[in-house]
């Protein structure tokens, strides 16, 4: 029964880790991070938490550098997604209203 209520805490734990670079950057950009990117940012974080104890890392570094993973991850996805160059059909269809399609 701990067992299940310390995953269920370390769990929760990677998931608010992971929606925070999500809501920095929302902040940051009045909205602009996408909505879409949620879901992707929360299981990026538990991926990327889970994945340091399946390494071998189960100790209390291991936990600190869990944590670590869980903010890098969604911060890479963010970044990644903001310097990817916009599809050919995104750039005309926001040429027709005068805005680019990002914004």
């Amino acid at each position: 029964m701990y067992t299940a209520i310390f995953l269920s805490l370390i769990v929760a734990a990677w998931l608010l880790l992971g929606f925070l670079p999500w809501l920095a950057w929302s902040v940051a950009t009045r909205g602009h991070a996408g909505l879409g990117m949620l879901p992707l940012c929360l299981f990026g974080a538990v991926v990327a938490g889970l994945a340091v104890p399946v390494l071998g890392k189960d100790d209390g570094m291991g936990m600190v550098i869990s944590a670590v993973a869980a903010v890098a991850a969604p911060t890479l996805l963010l970044v990644a997604r903001r310097f990817s160059p916009e599809p050919a059909n995104a750039r005309a269809s926001g040429a027709e209203h005068g805005t680019r399609a990002s914004e």
